[in-house]
C-alpha cells in the first residue's frame, strides 16, 4: 500500500463521516506561540449533539468555520458550578479578551448564570459565552493532574460545564497512541504503532466532520481513550511524526475505521457487528494460518458461571424482571462464518412455564459480562462447555468486537517485520493512503 499523494481533503463542517467505536476512529500539527493560538482560537468552538445555550447555536457553529487542524476533545463534565486550581501560569480569555493572568496555584470558579458562564477570580467576575485558558510559555497547561498541549475552554452545557482541550490532531494523536497500543521493547511494536496511528487520525478525521457545535470527541471508551502530553512516550510520538497528516480514504473519502484489541485468528465482517455501517473493506479476515494475535493475553479465555449468575446477568440487562427464574438450557443456535455467535438462546423456567431468551451477536457481550470482575464479556468467539454442577463454561479467544484492525495482530506482524502499509491493507483491504490537506 502506497501513500496516495493526489487525493485533496478539504474540511467541510456540513459533510459526515461516520466512524466507530471501537469502542473505536480519528487530528493536528505544528506548535503555535501564544498570539497564534489565540487567532486559532478565536475561531475555534465546542461541541454537543445536544442542545445547550441554544440562542448561541449559530454563533458557535459560525465561529466554528475554519480549516484549522485543531480538534475540540471533552475531558470532564463538571456540576453547574466548578472551582479550578491552576497549576501551570496561564492567560484567562473571556471569548476574544484577554482578561487576567493567573498564576500557579490560584483558583477560579466557573459557573452557569442564565445562558452565560461566570468565572470569578478572587473578587473579580468576568462573564462570556465561553472562556478558553491559554499557557502562559504557549506550550502545556495542567488540569486534574495531567498536562496538555493546546489550551482548555469551559462552555456551559444545561447544567454542566465542559473542560474541552483545543488540541494539535498531531499532539492529540500523541496522548491517545499510549492508552490504547503497547510500545513494547524499542522498536519491535514501531510499525503496529505506526499503523495504528493512521487508524486513530482517520477515526479522528470523522469525528470532528460530525460538526457538533461544542466538541468533537470523548476522552474516554466512548471514542478513544486520550492522555494528554502526561501519557505521551517517545517511540509513539515518534510512530506519529513518521506518518504525519495520513489517514485512510476509500473511494476518494476517508474511511469508516474500527479496531479492537485481539481478533482471536480472524476479524468479523462489519454489518454482524454494527449492521448501519456500510464498508466493503470492513470484512472478515484471517489473521494467518498461525495467527499473529496470538501472543495477545486475551487470545484464549475462559469465564464459568453458575446458573444463578446466568440469571443475574438477565435481571440485570433487564431481559426478565425478577430473579425467581430457573435456567434450564443455555445453547448457541447459530453463529456467522468468522465462529463468533450470532444467535444465544437461553431457556428459562418460572411461574409463567418456559421462558425463551434470544440475544444477539455482540449485544452478548454486553449482556453476559464477567461473573468476577463484571467486565464486558471479552468477545462473541465461544463455545459452551457444561459442568457436572451445572455451572457454564464460555472458552472463548479474542477481545473486542471483532471489526477492522486487530491490534495484537499488528504487533504480531510488525515483530515479524512485516510494514505498517502492508499491515492495514491487511485489516482494511481495499482502501489507500492520503494525506489531509493542510
Amino acid at each position: 500500500m502506497h501513500i496516495k499523494e493526489l487525493i485533496p481533503f478539504k474540511f467541510n463542517p456540513k459533510k459526515k463521516f461516520h466512524s466507530g467505536l471501537i469502542h473505536i476512529l480519528n487530528l493536528f500539527k505544528s506548535r503555535f506561540i501564544l498570539s497564534s493560538l489565540f487567532i486559532v482560537f478565536t475561531f475555534l468552538t465546542n461541541c454537543s449533539s445536544s442542545e445547550r445555550f441554544t440562542s448561541d447555536e449559530k454563533y458557535f457553529k459560525e465561529e466554528f468555520k475554519t480549516t484549522s487542524n485543531f480538534l475540540r476533545v471533552l475531558l470532564d463534565e463538571k456540576p453547574a458550578s466548578t472551582n479550578l486550581v491552576i497549576r501551570s501560569k496561564v492567560f484567562l480569555y473571556s471569548e476574544k479578551e484577554k482578561v487576567a493572568e493567573i498564576n500557579n496555584g490560584n483558583n477560579i470558579i466557573f459557573s452557569i448564570t442564565s445562558d452565560r458562564i461566570n468565572a470569578k477570580l478572587g473578587r473579580k467576575n468576568f462573564y462570556g459565552k465561553y472562556f478558553q485558558l491559554v499557557p502562559a510559555d504557549g506550550e502545556i497547561i495542567v488540569y486534574n493532574g495531567k498536562s496538555f498541549k493546546g489550551s482548555l475552554r469551559i462552555v456551559g452545557f444545561g447544567k454542566y460545564i465542559d473542560i474541552i482541550n483545543f488540541v494539535d490532531l498531531e499532539n492529540y494523536l500523541k496522548g491517545v497512541i499510549t492508552k490504547e497500543m503497547p510500545s513494547g521493547e524499542g522498536f519491535e511494536n514501531f510499525e503496529a504503532l505506526k499503523a495504528f496511528a493512521i487508524s486513530a487520525r482517520t477515526y479522528a478525521i470523522a469525528k470532528r466532520n460530525n460538526s457538533n457545535i461544542f466538541f468533537d470527541i470523548y476522552a474516554d471508551t466512548r471514542d478513544q481513550v486520550y492522555g494528554g502530553h502526561t501519557g505521551e512516550d517517545l517511540i509513539s510520538a515518534r510512530a506519529v511524526d513518521e506518518t504525519n497528516n495520513i489517514i485512510l480514504y476509500y473511494n476518494g473519502e476517508p474511511a469508516k475505521v474500527y479496531y479492537h484489541s485481539t481478533c482471536g485468528g480472524v476479524s468479523e465482517d462489519v454489518r454482524n457487528v454494527f449492521p448501519q455501517v456500510n464498508a466493503d473493506y470492513l470484512i472478515s479476515v484471517k489473521d494467518g494460518t498461525d495467527p499473529y494475535c496470538n501472543i495477545s493475553p486475551r487470545f484464549e479465555w475462559k469465564e464459568e458461571y453458575s446458573a444463578n449468575d446466568i440469571v443475574k446477568k438477565l435481571l440485570n440487562a433487564g431481559l426478565i424482571n425478577d430473579n425467581s427464574y430457573k435456567l434450564t438450557d443455555i445453547e448457541i443456535l447459530s453463529k456467522f462464518e468468522s465462529g463468533r455467535v450470532n444467535d444465544l438462546k437461553i431457556t428459562l423456567i418460572g411461574n409463567d412455564g418456559l421462558r425463551e431468551i434470544h440475544i444477539y451477536g455482540n449485544e452478548i457481550r454486553s449482556v453476559l459480562r464477567t461473573p468476577n470482575k463484571n467486565r464486558t464479556l471479552w468477545s462473541t468467539l465461544f463455545s459452551i462447555e457444561r459442568k457436572s454442577n451445572g455451572n457454564i463454561i464460555l472458552n472463548g479467544r479474542g477481545y473486542g468486537h471483532g471489526v477492522g484492525l486487530c491490534q495484537w495482530g499488528a504487533i504480531g506482524r510488525s515483530q515479524k517485520g512485516i510494514g505498517y502499509e502492508e499491515i492495514l491493507e491487511h485489516y482494511y483491504p481495499g482502501t489507500e493512503l492520503g494525506r489531509i490537506n493542510d
